[in-house]
């Protein structure tokens, strides 16, 4: 049994290893939306408010704020698969866990199974003994 508990644990670092790689890369995703939606806000707000030397840009800041929503769009549907991903892992490794924690169990629970009958055999055979003599 005990090489069934190491070849769960192996699971369990490995599954532990992919919610990790997951949680990465939504943070990574929710970062660049945050910064898309910081540069997007700042072209608005020029967009408001135009200058003199913005005027004649004002057809290419628009272009690009609808290109950055398009991105933005993009990202959060990669946000959301990659959540997804990572709610699924952390499922993972849960019940790895879980397996894990119920093999060392019954690891235990024979442990100790096959030292009480050791103790059994041993006080049979000193019983023996006693008779024998």
């Amino acid at each position: 049994m005990a090489r069934s508990s190491k070849k769960i644990c192996r699971l369990v670092d490995l599954f532990h290893d992919l919610e990790t790689a997951e949680r990465a890369k939504v943070g990574e995703l929710t970062r660049r939306m945050d910064e898309l939606r910081s540069a997007q806000d700042a072209l608005l707000a020029s967009l408001a408010d135009p200058s003199e030397q913005i005027e004649p840009f004002l057809g290419l800041i628009s272009r690009s704020v609808g290109s950055m929503e398009q991105r933005l769009h993009r990202l959060s549907k990669e946000h959301e698969a990659a959540v997804k991903r990572y709610a699924q892992a952390a499922a993972h490794t849960h019940g790895a866990a879980t397996l894990l924690s119920e093999v060392r169990s019954e690891e235990q629970r024979k442990g100790e199974q096959k030292d009480l009958e050791a103790l059994l055999e041993f006080q049979q055979s000193i019983a023996l003994q006693g008779r024998c003599k």
